[in-house]
This record gives structure tokens, C-alpha cells and sequence, in this order.
């Protein structure tokens, strides 16, 4: 911001000092032959263009990502540059993931709430616009309603599919209601569900509690299959899963990633058969907690190690998209609007970003 100043006062006595000293500093100012004002001129013009042009170069090389995010983490409150600020005033608590309902254009967003009763999750429902948000739409505490710790969500035609620790609870999409559960014999701690092209279900079991360390370690991590008959098999259980928490089922096959071991896994390709390494890539950063496909071909990758959102292709390598998250959770993206809906988790809070489809650089040589 501009700010004028003025050092030598504002009266008339001022104002008359001020011009007697222009006066005298004119009659010292040494005179400049026209060549060398020229000269002089020139200079000033070639400097003012290296400078434009350093200034320009230099915003250029600092857009860096889409967006940034920054935290006022004693206050929970969020300063968010780039976000669409939709949501701020939804009281969420805990929020672990998100679902775009295309047919009936709401956002899901499901809620721990470990700082309510134990076991007692809701579900919420909003408006893309904002306009209308129903905080405890689903709510774990009313009576005839299963819900604990809800996670990872799914939607096929009118129901609405809920990760829950060791079920799958089933809720009309439309009213609400609540329609019963799938159990999953052996399962410890579901955390995704994702609906597939041929109506059946597969759901991540994280292996124990997602904040125990050792998770890779155990071997109890398993991906599942529930047929539209309701009838569960076990697609993968095996050590090297590392921990699978999220994943998704695209025209390429089914993805998931392994918060323990932090890769992303091509676990069953399309028309094939289950395979341990079809694709594996291996990200540097922690605890992926979240996976969300583009219409470009693009996976968005969430860590809370890295406190970022990563995106790329399949078989990478993932660049950072959005920074500065705080434990960036379970995404998905809205085709319809071009945005990327991200729960915080511990930051309690829904983030909106718009999101342009990904051009990725042309290969080298």
C-alpha cells in the first residue's frame, strides 16, 4: 500500500521553507548537457525493463502450486488463500471423508466425533452452493441408528454405503433412513468403500486403529469384496498391503493406498485378475489417508505426513497440488464444478478448491 508522508509539516510557514530550499538546491543543480541527459534517460529505461522483467520471471517461478493453506492451530481457525470459503461456519467434528452424490448433487461428508460420545458418528449434508448444510443429517446418537466411527463413503443409485469399523451401514440416500449393515467377518478397521462398475463394493480394513504406528507390520490389513448379494470374499490380505486405507474404482482398475507403507497400488486391473504389483509407486511423504480420481486420468493423492495434496498419473510422479493441509483426509472430486472437496480432520473443516483438469509435462528425452 502507497502511503504519503510529509516530513516537513503542513502550514503555510512550511509550505514557503519548502519551496526557498527548492529554490536554493535549483541554483546548485550542476547543468546537464541534452547528450548526456539522453544518455541518462536511456539507462533509467533499460534498468526499469531489466527490473520489470526480474519482477516478472520471479512471480512466474513463485506460483508454485494451486493453492496454499495456513492454520492458526491454537484457535482452529483456518486462512485459507485459495480455498472457497462454502463451508466455514458448518460445525463439523472430525471430519474423515467426503462424497459427491451426482444424482442428487449434495456433498456427504462424514464425522468422527471423537469429541462426543464414544462410537456416536453422524453424517452430513450440504448444498454445493452452501446454501443449505444439515450438520447431524445422519445421527449415530438418535435411537435405530448404526453408526460409530464413520469413514470412507460411497453412493449406488439410492444408498448411501458407510465405512464403519468392522460393518458397512446402509442409509436411503433420499430420507435418511437407516437400511441395516453388512457385516465383514475378521475385519478390524474398515476405513473406504468404493463402488465398482458392476455393483459391487470393495472396502479397505486398515488393519488396526489408524494411528498405530507398526500397521505394514501386522499383515491384517485386507481389501474386500461384497458381491450386490451381499456376499463378502477377501480380495487381498497380505504384509506388504502396508496398511491400505483409501481407494477407488476408475475405467483403469481398483487403486489404494497404504498409509503404513505410504505407496499407491494398482490392485486389481481392469479385466484382470487381482495382482500384487500391476502398478506400485512409492511416495516419499506419510500416512496417506485419502485417493480421488479426475477426468483426465489424474489420481490426487492426500498425506498427512506431507500435509499435502499430491497429483499425477498412475504410474507417477506426483507433484504437489495443495499445501499447508492439516491431515487432509479421505477426497473426492466434483466433475460437475471442477473442485476438489478435501475434509481436515483435526482441522475440522470441509476445503473446497477449484480445480482445473491436469496438464503434465511432456517427458524427457
Amino acid at each position: 500500500m502507497y502511503r504519503e508522508t510529509n516530513f516537513g509539516g503542513s502550514g503555510p510557514g512550511a509550505r514557503a521553507q519548502q519551496r526557498s530550499s527548492l529554490q536554493r538546491s535549483s541554483r546548485r543543480r550542476p547543468f546537464v548537457q541534452p547528450v548526456k541527459l539522453l544518455a541518462l534517460l536511456a539507462a533509467l529505461a533499460s534498468c526499469a525493463e531489466t527490473s520489470s522483467s526480474s519482477v516478472s520471471n520471479a512471480s512466474r517461478a513463485q506460483a508454485g502450486p494451486l493453492a496454499r493453506i495456513s492454520f492458526a492451530p491454537r484457535r482452529r481457525t483456518l486462512v485459507l488463500e485459495d480455498r472457497l470459503s462454502l463451508f466455514d461456519r458448518v460445525g463439523f467434528s472430525f471430519p474423515s471423508a467426503v462424497v459427491h452424490d451426482r444424482e442428487r448433487d449434495l456433498y456427504w461428508v462424514s464425522n468422527l466425533n471423537t469429541d462426543g460420545p464414544g462410537g456416536k458418528g453422524f453424517i452430513s449434508r450440504l448444498q454445493p452452493d452452501g446454501s443449505l448444510s444439515t450438520l447431524n443429517y445422519i445421527d449415530g446418537r438418535k435411537e435405530g441408528v448404526e453408526l460409530m466411527a464413520p469413514h470412507g463413503l460411497a453412493v449406488s443409485t439410492s444408498t448411501l454405503y458407510v465405512a464403519d469399523v468392522t460393518a458397512i451401514r446402509k442409509f436411503d440416500a433420499n430420507t435418511g433412513d437407516f437400511l441395516g449393515s453388512i457385516q465383514v467377518p475378521g475385519a478390524r478397521y474398515l476405513s473406504d468403500v468404493a463402488v465398482a462398475s458392476d455393483g459391487s463394493l470393495y472396502v479397505t480394513d486398515v488393519g488396526s486403529a489408524p494411528d498405530v504406528s507398526d500397521v505394514p507390520d501386522q499383515g491384517s490389513g485386507a481389501v474386500f469384496q461384497i458381491s450386490p448379494d451381499e456376499q463378502v470374499n477377501v480380495v487381498a490380505r497380505r504384509p506388504d498391503l502396508g496398511g491400505p486405507y483409501a481407494l477407488l474404482a476408475n475405467q483403469t482398475g481398483l487403486w489404494i493406498v497404504c498409509t503404513g507403507s505410504s505407496d499407491l497400488l494398482l490392485l486389481v486391473p481392469a479385466e484382470g485378475a487381482p495382482s500384487e504389483d500391476a502398478a506400485r509407486v512409492h511416495l516419499t511423504v506419510g500416512s496417506l489417508r485419502g485417493l480421488a480420481s479426475m477426468p483426465d486420468g489424474t489420481l490426487l493423492i492426500a498425506s498427512w505426513g506431507g500435509r499435502s495434496v499430491y497429483r499425477g498419473f498412475g504410474e507417477g510422479p506426483f507433484d504437489t497440488a495443495i499445501r499447508g493441509l492439516e491431515s487432509p483426509s479421505d477426497m473426492d472430486y466434483d466433475v460437475r464444478r471442477k473442485r476438489l472437496l478435501i475434509p481436515l480432520q483435526t482441522g475440522h473443516a470441509l476445503a473446497v478448491f477449484n480445480l482445473a483438469p491436469f496438464t503434465p509435462s511432456a517427458p524427457k528425452p
